[in-house]
Formats: structure tokens, sequence, C-alpha cells
């Protein structure tokens, strides 16, 4: 026992990495990438494994007598050899063909297609029961159509990562790894319209996430020295797949991953220059979706960031028309458009502004939520409130919006249509910077230390910024949507609830910070919150977080007026109560705001009262008397009304988490 079990661990140290038939030949190092290896990629050969029987001869140490066994062995392998000979002659063929004739993909003949799918239609009623083990595909045509939905409604949505029409054509020739096709299909499916996915589309996409996860584990994870390029794009997909489902810890640990992988690669400086302009502009871009995930996603408390400004040495994407024509051009990093210094000589991308706004995005986000005791009151210019301000002013100097709306700039065609995309998230930005900025809690807390030093028009004005913001974002999605935009990145989920919440709040405020703002402005309030709710029920289709904040703005909206106090002179020096304080956390935690409804623990006192479903609260309805003998904002507020607050933003009925 003991002598096998040193033989079997003696092969085990002898056996070698398989090297391709490219680099057995030319007695080459084989760097044992697939689909494709390194040596193989920089002379731009097609890199084929042979079956492992071929390989086996390459030792130099004599071969064992025969045995029984070997001899079964050998015979089994001579038999896989021979079916992975006839799939590579065939795989050959395709190659082939597809070099000869490329397919047409914006031509495919819908009609055609859903008769080839035909059989894999009825199927699909066996999806759920498939194993994992052994995951299929789905039909070249259905996979097509699905690709075709991914360069529509993914790409530049607001990441990006592939040239598409080398993409396509490392489709068609199997060159992408499976875990990657995988994860563009858990992306893109929930935008198909194709009959193969009918009333399937959720099921689909959870099957494809996971099976794609599953395939990095074993394929890459378990393989030391296998990581590349693809694998980061892989899990960036699969993160924004979790945390949109509101599997908020799977998708920040998978960011988490990509992000070290991306460091580890380092994708962080400039790409080699043997590689093609094309493979160097996807790999820049592959960086830049994970730094823009990394920053969006940790916009709450407990998140920080894993991808910090100056450990980003590379340059940044250039634009599409040069992209797509596979050109180089020289960009400026993000250090350089971070810098009023900088004489810029060309506007940059859109891609570009929407980095550098996400940057600016990440530092109002870790001063909103990791702020410590500030000794510089925001009205101060030393203070980081106003180095904030001012960096939101770059988007002006570059933005080739110029005070136009997006309707106009399309109406004059001044604008790359793939580009369009970027430039209205890059807006949205910098509308959410200046809400969370002057949110009227977040100015509070602000506010606290300093007392009675505090001048009285700074919460005033702080106010009427946040509003004023919150309409413009609104307005913003609005008008890019009336003028044929898609408005339907996940994160604008987020931008329209923190929108929405304002408002809710601002309606709600009374005393001399909101007299001048709030007055004869109730009715379009009202309509800016309705707005909000018509919003996230139309991306609550497509994302089930933002339904999850369907309910908890409804719920917000209706115990806003709790909150009636909350810029008030006389209160700004109480502590605000626990269970209130987390109540308006949750309206500005990303996290917390698209978490699952049904993983919300239940009210402990059983005297307290049903409350009606959030779809029955009418919005219409404002309040107008308040309760003054529940001060939410001291300590001295009765226990059973903390417990009827934390019941109303901490509980929902579960048939209204599901869509």
């Amino acid at each position: 026992m003991d002598g096998s079990l040193e033989s079997q661990q003696a092969a085990n140290i002898k056996r070698a990495r398989q090297a391709c038939a490219n680099c057995r030949r030319k007695k080459t190092k084989c760097s044992g990438e697939r689909p494709s290896c390194f040596p193989c990629r920089r002379n731009q050969s097609r890199c084929v494994y042979e079956p492992y029987s071929a390989t086996l001869g390459d030792s130099n140490s004599n071969p064992p007598p025969p045995t029984a066994a070997t001899t079964d062995n050998a015979a089994l392998l001579e038999r896989i050899s021979t079916i992975e000979s006839r799939l590579a002659a065939l795989s050959e063929q395709s190659h082939q063909a597809s070099s000869v004739s490329p397919p047409q993909y914006n031509q495919i003949d819908r009609r055609s297609s859903s008769q080839d799918a035909e059989p894999a239609i009825r199927a699909f009623g066996s999806f759920a029961g498939l194993q994992t083990d052994h995951f299929s595909l789905p039909p070249r045509p259905v996979l097509r159509s699905v690709i075709d939905t991914y360069f529509i409604h993914v790409h530049n949505q607001p990441y990006s990562y592939f040239q598409e029409a080398s993409f396509r054509q490392r489709l068609e020739s199997n060159l992408l790894p499976r875990c990657l096709v995988l994860a563009v299909l858990a992306s893109a499916v929930k935008f198909s319209t194709h009959e193969y996915y009918a009333g399937k589309t959720r099921e689909a996409t959870e099957k494809y996430a996971r099976e794609s996860w599953m395939s990095v584990l074993t394929e890459y994870m378990a393989v030391e020295e296998n990581m590349n390029v693809h694998v980061v794009q892989t899990v960036n997909l699969l993160a924004i797949v979790d945390y949109t489902a509101g599997r908020v810890s799977a998708g920040w640990l998978k960011i988490g991953l990509a992000a070290r992988i991306s460091q580890d690669l380092h994708l962080m400086k400039d790409p080699d220059g043997w590689l093609s302009y094309m493979e160097q502009e996807e790999r820049r871009r592959t960086f830049w979706s994970a730094y823009l995930v990394d920053k969006l996603i940790s916009c709450g408390q407990n998140r920080p960031l894993c991808i910090l400004d100056e450990d980003c040495m590379l340059q940044l994407p250039s634009d599409e028309e040069t992209f797509r024509s596979g050109d180089w051009k020289k960009t400026e990093t993000l250090g350089q458009l971070l810098s009023w210094n900088t004489q810029v000589v060309e506007k940059p991308s859109a891609f570009a502004l929407a980095i550098l706004m996400a940057s600016i995005f990440g530092r109002c986000t870790r001063y909103v939520h990791h702020r410590r005791a500030d000794e510089i009151p925001p009205w101060d210019t030393k203070s980081e409130f106003s180095a904030i301000t001012s960096s939101l002013l770059l988007l002006e100097s570059y933005s080739s919006f110029e005070g136009r709306s997006i309707s106009e700039v399309m109406r004059n065609q001044e604008q790359d249509p793939q580009e369009i995309g970027h430039l209205v998230f890059a807006h949205a930005l910098f509308h959410l910077c200046h809400c969370l900025l002057n949110h009227p809690f977040l100015v509070r807390l602000g506010l606290k230390p300093f007392g009675a030093k505090t001048p009285t028009s700074f919460p005033s004005r702080a106010l009427r910024a946040s509003c004023d913001h919150a309409k413009q974002l609104l307005d913003l999605v609005q008008d890019a949507r009336e003028s044929g935009c898609l408005v339907e990145s996940s994160f604008y989920a987020y931008c329209i609830a923190v929108a929405g919440g304002i408002q809710s709040l601002a309606l709600s405020l009374v005393g001399d910070a909101a007299a001048s703002i709030i007055d004869g402005r109730n009715q379009e309030f009202m309509q800016y919150i309705q707005q909000s709710i018509d919003w996230l029920e139309r991306l609550g289709l497509l994302w089930p977080h933002a339904a999850n904040m369907i309910v908890r703005l409804r719920e917000f909206h209706a115990q806003s007026y709790r909150f009636v106090g909350l810029l008030s002179p006389t209160s700004l020096k109480d502590d605000l109560d626990p269970a209130t304080e987390a109540v308006l956390w949750s309206m500005i935690d990303y996290a917390t705001l698209g978490a699952d409804l049904r993983k919300r623990p239940m009210p402990s006192d059983p005297g307290m009262p049903h409350v009606p479903s959030p779809t029955s609260w009418d919005l219409d309805v404002v309040p107008t008397s308040f309760d003054t003998a529940t001060n939410l904002f001291t300590s001295h507020t009765s226990p059973v009304r903390l417990n009827e607050v934390d019941f109303f933003l901490n509980s929902s009925p579960g048939q209204n988490c599901l869509l």
C-alpha cells in the first residue's frame, strides 16, 4: 500500500502541464493557458491541445512493463484520442468556414433561428432539473440572439469589456472560455425576448451565473498561475449579477476577487506594447470596468474600496470609434484628469468621463460613510466637503453637453450613440454626488460638532442644493429615455431611490431651513416622488434589487413625517435616536437599500398593529399634522414608537419582494 502511494505521488510530481501542439513541435516553453496559450497569441497561431495520450511519450523515463490494467487504459486513451481527433477536425472545418464567410450577426434570420431552436425549446422544460456537472450552452441561434442582446443592452451600460467584432469572431471559433460565455449569457438573458427563455429569464440567469462561477472555481482557481484577463471579465460580470439579485455579500466578495486578480495581472499598468492595439484596449477597459464596479458598490458603511486612485497608472479608455477600428490613441491618466493644471489637448472619451466621475463619487462616499469627527466645518474652503464640490466642476470643463439637454445633443448627432450612455451615466453621478453631500440627514451629522456656531444659512442652502440636484437627476434620466437612450443600468436604481428619498424627506421638514424651499412646492415634490416609484417599478422588471428599493422607498415615505425636526436649529445638538438613524442610513446605503427583503427581521413586539401592504399606500396623502410627543431626535422617545418605526422600516409582506 505504501509503495503504491509513493509511486503515485512520484507520478504526480513528474507530471507537467500539457503543452499545446505548436509549442511541442517548436520545442518552446508553453504557458499552458486555454483556449490559447501565450506564444500562440503572440504569433497569432491556432492553438490546439492534443489528447493526453499523444503527450505521454514525451517522458524520458522507461515505460513500465505492460499489465492488464495498463492495456485497458491504453485502449481507453486510444478511444478518447479518436473522439478528440474527430472533434478537432469538425472544429477546424467550422473555423475554415467562418474565415471564408464570416457570419452576419445583425442579419440573422429570426424565422430560421426559431425553427432550429424548437427542439431545444421543448427540452428547456427540464432546465430546472439540469445537473451542474454538465451544463450545455443554448443552441447556436439562441446564443447568437443573446449575444446581440448583450451588445445592445449591457455593453457600455456603463461597463465595457470587449470589442464587439473580435468577441463575435472568437465566439464562433470557440476561442472564448466557457465561464466567460456563461457570464455574458447571465448578464444579458434578462433583456432577451427570445422564445427559448419565455417565462424563464430569472431562472436562466441564476443557472448561467452559478455554472459560470463553478467553472471559474474548478478551471482557474484550483490551478496555479492559470489566471488571465477573461477571469477578471467573468468575475466582474458575476459580481453584478449577485449584487443586483440582493446577494450583497456574494457580489461584494466577487468584485474584491476580480480587483485582486486584475492587480496580480498588472492590469493597473499600461499593457505590453507587443500586444495588438485591440488587446491593449480590452485590457484597459477590463481594468477600468472593475474599477467602476468597485467604486459603485462601495457606497455604504463598512465597504472600503479595493482599488485606490493612486495605484491606477494606465491611461484612460479611448473613444468608441478608435476602439472599434482597432487603432491606438494616446489618452490622459486618471491623475491627469483630476488635476486642474493638466492641459488636455482633446476632450476625454465618454467612458473616461464616467470613470472620472466614479473617482469623485468614491471620494464622496468615503466622506459620507466613513467620516470621523470633523475639525474643519464643511463651509470652510479647506474642508473635504469644499474639495469634493470643487472637483465636481471638472465635469463641466470636460463634458460636451455644455448645459444642453440630451435630446438636443442627440438631435444634432454630435455624439456616437454608443457613447451617449456613458455621458448620461457621468452626469447622473454628478447629481448623485451633490445629493449625498447635501443630504439633510448627512448635513445634520456634519453640523453636530459645531452646534451653535453653525451659520443659519448653511442648512437651508444644503437642503435647496439636495432638492435641486435630486430633481435634475430625475429629469436627466427621463429626458434620456424620451430621447431614445437606454437607461437600464442597475446603478440607476440606487440613484433614483436616493433622489426620491430626498424629495420625500424634504416634503416633511419644517422650520426655518425648509420654509423658503418647501412652501408652495408640495405638488412638485409629490410628482417627483411618484416619478421615482414609476422608474423603480420599470427597473424592477429587470433588476431584483430595484424591486426591493420600491418597497423601502414606500415605507420611508409613509414614515417621513416623523423626521420633521431633522434640520431644526434647536435639535442639531441632540443625538439621533439609534432606530431613527438606522432608518435614515438605510436610504443611502446601497447594500441595505437593495438587499433581499426576505432576510429582514420581523418585529419582536407581539402587540404591534397590522401594517398594510406598501403598494396600498397612497403617495398623494401628505400628513397635515404631527404628533409632537413622538420626537425621534432625542433619547426621550417612547419605546413603543421606536418599535413601530423599526417594524415599518425593517419588514414587509413576502409577496411584495418577488417580481
